[in-house]
């Protein structure tokens, strides 16, 4: 898992702030996206989906949560956020 878009490789989890339109280029390389903010409906998201991305929006404190190196587990039909060792953190689940 991973903070940096510029950082991420192939099969990484990318933990963002925003849903930036710049990580388009970066969607078809990842295993996941996770963020602080953005909506289910926009543009990036919309995109994932067609990429088959797993994507999580509006994960309040995800960068504080989820730190460089963590293994999670990512779930875009749920809403959920889950540490692959529960013990590191809490499940986030983000109502709709």
């Amino acid at each position: 898992m991973v903070h940096d878009p510029a950082a991420a490789a192939e099969g990484d989890i990318l933990v963002t702030r925003t849903l930036d339109p710049r990580l388009a280029l970066r969607l078809p390389h990842l295993s996941g996206l996770v963020s602080e903010t953005g909506s289910v409906l926009s543009h990036l998201a919309i995109l994932a989906r067609e990429f088959h991305v797993p994507t999580v929006v509006a994960v309040h404190d995800a960068l504080d949560r989820f730190p460089v190196g963590a293994e999670l587990i990512v779930d875009g039909d749920t809403g959920e956020v889950e540490p692959v060792e529960p013990e590191a953190a809490e499940v986030i689940h983000v109502d709709e």
